[in-house]
């Protein structure tokens, strides 16, 4: 199986976009009430894996997979950044 630059271009956007929103939601964890650092920092690295996977699906997968793993991402963060 050939992969072209649209693949790898929506792998490499999938994984920074993912990057971010495990970033995030781990900057929400650390801010909430009540919580530690080290609490914090173990709920997010079990999220982690998150980025490869997603990276390695946008690449292998149909394009369109690739779509879905740019667009979710871009919305989750979009509204989190609505919300604060």
């Amino acid at each position: 199986m050939a992969v072209d630059g649209w693949h790898w271009a929506a792998a490499v956007l999938a994984a920074l976009l993912l990057s971010v929103l495990v970033l995030l939601w781990y900057d929400t964890l650390r801010e909430r009430p009540g919580w530690t650092l080290s609490m914090a920092t173990k709920r997010a690295l079990l999220a982690a894996p998150a980025i490869p996977v997603g990276f390695a699906a946008a690449l292998l997968l149909p394009l369109w997979v690739g779509g879905v793993l740019i667009l979710a991402p871009l919305v989750i963060i979009a509204i989190m950044a609505m919300a604060d």
